[in-house]
C-alpha cells in the first residue's frame, strides 16, 4: 500500500484538518478585519463630505471624493492579496509540518504493516521493534503479544498433532491386540479346537476380557471428548471420602483376587467430608489402578491409597511400589496422549488415562500432581466441605468408632 498517494490517507487527512483550520480561523479574521474596514472607511467619508460642504468648493469635492474611492479599492485590493497571500503560505507550512508528523505516523503503521505481511507469511519470528510515542509503543508491544501467542498455539498445534498421530498408532494396535484374542479364540470353539468343558471356560473367559478391554478404551475416549467439550456432567456431592475409600478398596480387592496386586488404604482421619462426584472419583481411581499394574513392572506390586487433609483440602495418596517415572518427564505425565518412554510405549496403553485423571479432578475444583516415593505417586486434591465433618482450617477429625486400615 502506497501511504502517500492514497485517497483516505492518514496524511491526507491530517493535511487537510490543518489546512481546514486554518483557512477557516484566517478566513474569519479577514471577514472581521474586512468588516471593521468597511466601518472605517464609510466613517472617513461621512466626515470629509460634512467638513467639505462648508469649506470646499464643488469641483475640489468631487476630485476629493473620487481620490478617496480609488484609495479605498487600492486598500481592500492590497487586503484581499494581503489575505490571499496568508492563506498560502500558511498552507505551505501547514503542508511541511503535516508531510513531519505523517512520517513520525506512519513509521510505526509501516511497522505494523510489515509485521501483518511477515504473518501472513507465517513468518513469526521477527518481532517490531520501536521506541517512541508511548500510544505506538502499546500497540506495537501488544502486536508483539499477539505473534508470541500465535506462535506459542502453533507449537502446541504441532505437538497436539504429532501426540494425535502417535494415539492413533497407540489406539489401533491396543483394539487390534484384544481383537485378535477374540477372534482366535471364537476360531477356535468354531472349529472345535476345545476338546474339554475347562478349555472352553477358558476360551471364553479370555474373549470375554478381552472384549472388556476394548470397551474400557471405548470408554476412555468417549469421556476424554466428553471432558474436552464441555458434555461430561459433574454431580458435585458432598460425602465421607474416607467411607468412600473404604468402599473402594474392598471392591477392588474381590476383584483383584488372583491379580499379582496387594492393595491396601491407609486413612489418617476420620470423618473428612469433601465435595465430589463419587462416579468420576471411581473413574479416577480406576485409571490410577489401571496405570500402576500397566506400568509398575513389579511382582507383586503393592498400592497404597491413603488420605490426609490439609488446609481446606482433602489430598487422597494413590503410591505403587513400582519402577516410578524419570524425574524430567513428571511434568508431562499428566498431557494428552504422552508416554513416557519406549519400554512403556510398547505396553497397551494410549496416554489417556491419566489425562483424564486431571481432567476430572479439576472439574470437580481440585488438582492432580505426581511424583516419585519409593514408586510412582499421585495425589489427587478435593475442596474439603465446610459443614459438619469437614473444616477449612486444616483439622482433622479421628473417628473412635473405626481404626486405621
Amino acid at each position: 500500500m502506497n501511504w502517500k498517494n492514497a485517497g483516505k490517507s492518514v496524511r491526507r487527512r491530517i493535511f487537510l484538518s490543518n489546512a481546514l483550520m486554518v483557512s477557516f480561523t484566517l478566513l474569519l479574521f479577514l471577514a472581521l478585519s474586512l468588516g471593521t474596514a468597511i466601518i472605517y472607511w464609510e466613517s472617513l467619508e461621512q466626515q470629509l463630505l460634512s467638513s467639505a460642504e462648508t469649506r470646499i468648493d464643488p469641483e475640489r469635492l468631487e476630485e476629493i471624493i473620487r481620490d478617496l474611492t480609488i484609495r479605498k479599492n487600492e486598500f481592500f485590493l492590497m487586503f484581499f492579496a494581503d489575505g490571499a497571500l496568508c492563506i498560502a503560505g500558511l498552507l505551505i507550512v501547514s503542508q511541511l509540518f503535516t508531510g513531519r508528523l505523517a512520517a513520525h505516523i506512519m513509521k510505526p503503521l509501516k511497522a505494523l504493516m510489515d509485521g501483518a505481511e511477515r504473518i501472513r507469511k507465517n513468518d513469526l519470528t521477527k518481532e517490531i521493534e520501536y521506541a517512541g510515542d508511548s500510544e505506538f509503543e502499546t500497540v506495537c508491544a501488544a502486536f508483539n503479544e499477539m505473534q508470541r501467542h500465535i506462535l506459542e498455539e502453533q507449537e502446541k498445534n504441532r505437538k497436539y498433532e504429532k501426540a494425535r498421530m502417535d494415539m492413533i498408532a497407540g489406539i489401533s494396535h491396543d483394539l487390534r491386540t484384544p481383537l485378535t484374542a477374540i477372534r482366535g479364540t471364537t476360531k477356535g470353539l468354531m472349529d472345535g479346537v476345545v476338546s474339554t468343558p475347562e478349555q472352553r471356560q477358558r476360551f471364553l473367559e479370555t474373549a470375554y476380557r478381552r472384549a472388556g478391554d476394548m470397551d474400557r478404551l471405548l470408554d476412555q475416549l468417549m469421556c476424554l471428548s466428553k471432558l474436552e467439550t464441555g458434555n461430561l456432567p459433574i454431580l458435585a456431592l458432598e460425602a465421607d471420602l474416607a467411607e468412600f475409600l473404604d468402599d473402594y478398596v474392598e471392591e477392588r480387592r474381590g476383584l483383584l483376587r488372583d491379580a499379582p496386586v496387594e492393595l491396601k488404604a491407609e486413612i489418617e482421619g476420620r470423618g473428612i467430608r469433601a465435595v465430589f462426584d463419587p462416579g468420576q472419583l471411581r473413574r479416577i481411581l480406576d485409571n490410577l489402578l489401571d496405570n500402576s499394574m500397566k506400568y509398575g513392572e513389579k511382582n507383586p506390586l503393592r498400592i497404597t491409597i491413603s488420605l490426609t487433609q490439609r488446609k481446606g483440602t482433602a489430598w487422597i495418596r494413590f503410591a505403587d511400589d513400582g519402577i516410578g517415572v524419570p524425574e524430567e518427564k513428571l511434568p508431562y505425565l499428566f498431557d494428552r496422549f504422552y508416554r513416557v518412554d519406549e519400554s512403556r510405549s510398547r505396553k497397551e496403553g494410549n496416554g489417556l488415562g491419566l489425562s483424564i485423571v486431571r481432567y476430572l479432578a479439576e472439574a470437580m475444583g481440585g488438582s492432580a500432581e505426581a511424583e516419585n516415593d519409593g514408586g510412582l505417586a499421585v495425589r489427587i486434591g478435593l475442596p474439603v466441605s465446610e459443614g459438619k465433618g469437614g473444616k477449612a482450617d486444616g483439622s482433622e477429625k479421628e473417628n473412635p468408632d473405626r481404626g486405621r486400615r
